[in-house]
């Protein structure tokens, strides 16, 4: 075994046999994990011992980001030295006033649906609906100012000449020596080959979805049509983009609270109200908008099984129990709420903001601001897409290497698949409903500069060619439910959006 996985393992085993902290020793070596390090056990018993262990590890992972970018293995030397100089920097801070300006962003919203919308279930609809996704992403690759000509042209390439195509994926059949996968576009159905010899061309095919809209160079051999590169509709790399300026104000994005559940941590979710209406730093003075994305509530019949785990068994009992906590916000922020699949709206994407008569009971004690799934929220110059995640269940299920018993590890793969298939539910037909509108809203059509989820569970804190990915978890410990499926939740976390620098840091809420 080697040196750095025996870390790993002893550290792991090590927090196993700590019984209140294993779940934040689980989550440390996650964080470590997801930014490219190793953490040893020493590390972590100091981490534990800290107030706020999440930030001291994370401010240890930049220190060693810019001070020493070889280092792969965090000890207990490198969080000493972090802590000393965060210590030595605030000392040298001069507090020029007691309570910092508030600057509150001007926010706008674009909902992606209206709930007075209908359909028939039409085959005419359904066509409709993927010829919108089609063209949109079409659109998008387009921009690389290639020309792409539609398969029913694809016969007149000559042999060993090259042609670019955009098409849909509609399935993938191994081979012995390569795969072959099958593509449409309006005007017809081809099937190119991918040789196995190409070995990062093979491995990049093997991530491709059923239903995903891409660029295919292929050359033609014979009677083959052989893929030569693969085009995604990615988003433009923003990583040296700069923004306008504006004065610090930050966004706390949250989500999955599952009130009304027998694990929903109100414990948790106290201190977090408690921090927001008494705590003294900076921050949370600075806090001008909450997005809770979706899951607000643990709604009623949701999942098999789902009424052992209910300890309110009626939906507006839910809600008013969640409006009495939204109510201890203060008010000088406002509160943004996004749906999901928990709650009592329909269930197929995009899915409208709660409907009135629920409406009424989470705005009975404090306005809350009610969106759809998704929306976007644009705070001055910053476009926050914000989407509860149903979609990411066929993304679990479908990406190689990828299960719910890994999400920790493996959940901003996950997410930055759908920026770079430019779609927030790109596999149809599975467990996720998905509403056939003229247009395709779930296409990520305009960049965003964050992406917001929820759903899954799991703390994401990264980025992707620049736009930043972010899921805070959940307020609710695991289900009976989710240990069949395997997850393991990371719970009380939120996530710290600071719109003028645009970074994010988690803080913890647990025990």
């Amino acid at each position: 075994m080697c040196r750095f996985t025996d870390l790993f393992r002893r550290a792991y085993t090590y927090a196993a046999l700590l019984g209140r902290g294993r779940q934040l020793y689980r989550e440390l070596v996650s964080i470590a994990l997801s930014e490219g390090f190793q953490i040893t056990e020493k590390a972590l018993k100091l981490l534990e011992e800290s107030e706020t262990p999440v930030e001291d590890l994370v401010r240890t992972i930049d220190y060693i980001k810019s001070s020493n970018p070889d280092l792969i293995v965090i000890d207990v030397d490198h969080v000493v030295k972090t802590l000393a100089a965060v210590e030595k920097t605030q000392n040298n801070i001069q507090v020029v006033e007691e309570t910092p300006a508030f600057y509150k962003p001007n926010l706008a919203i674009q909902n992606s649906a209206d709930e007075n919308e209908k359909i028939e279930g039409s085959i005419e609809e359904f066509r409709h609906y993927f010829q919108s996704r089609y063209y949109s992403l079409r659109k998008v690759l387009e921009r690389r100012r290639v020309n792409f000509i539609p398969i029913s042209e694809a016969a007149s390439v000559k042999d060993g000449e090259e042609a670019y195509l955009v098409a849909m994926v509609q399935g993938r059949q191994e081979r012995k020596n390569s795969v072959a996968i099958e593509v449409d576009d309006p005007s017809g159905v081809l099937t190119v080959i991918v040789p196995k010899k190409n070995q990062q061309l093979f491995e990049q095919a093997g991530d491709l979805l059923q239903d995903v809209v891409v660029g295919l160079k292929v050359m033609r051999a014979g009677d083959l049509y052989v893929l030569r590169e693969l085009l995604y509709p990615d988003v433009e790399d923003m990583s040296h983009k700069t923004l306008p300026t504006m004065p610090e104000a930050y966004v706390c994005l949250i989500s999955d609270l599952h009130v009304g559940s027998r694990h929903f941590r109100k414990d948790f979710f106290e201190k977090f109200l408690d921090w927001l209406s008494r705590g003294r730093d900076g921050v949370v003075k600075r806090i001008s908008h909450i997005v809770v994305d979706g899951d607000l509530v643990d709604g009623v019949g949701v999942y098999p099984g789902q009424e052992n785990d209910l300890l309110v068994k009626n939906v507006e009992d839910q809600l008013r129990q969640a409006a009495d906590l939204l109510a201890e916000i203060p008010e000088r922020i406002e509160i943004v709420f996004s749906p999901g699949n928990h709650e009592p709206v329909r269930k197929a994407l995009p899915q409208p903001p709660l409907q009135p008569r629920y409406r009424d009971i989470i705005n009975v004690r404090r306005k809350v601001t009610l969106v759809s799934n998704p929306s976007t929220l644009v705070f001055d110059s910053r476009k926050v897409l914000v989407y509860h995640g149903q979609g990411l269940d066929e993304l679990v299920q479908s990406l190689p290497e990828v299960s719910y018993s890994n999400l920790n590890e493996t959940a901003p793969k996950v997410i930055a698949s759908m920026l770079r298939f430019r779609h927030l539910a790109p596999v149809y037909g599975e467990n996720t409903q998905l509403m056939p509108t003229r247009e395709d809203r779930l296409v990520i059509s305009e960049q965003p500069n964050l992406l917001q989820t929820g759903h899954i569970h799991v703390t994401v804190n990264t980025s992707h060619r620049g736009v930043l990915l972010v899921n805070a978890g959940a307020w609710q410990d695991q289900t009976s439910y989710q240990k069949s499926m395997g997850l393991e939740p990371m719970v009380g976390y939120a996530a710290l959006l600071n719109l003028s620098t645009m970074t994010v840091q988690l803080k913890y809420f647990g025990s």
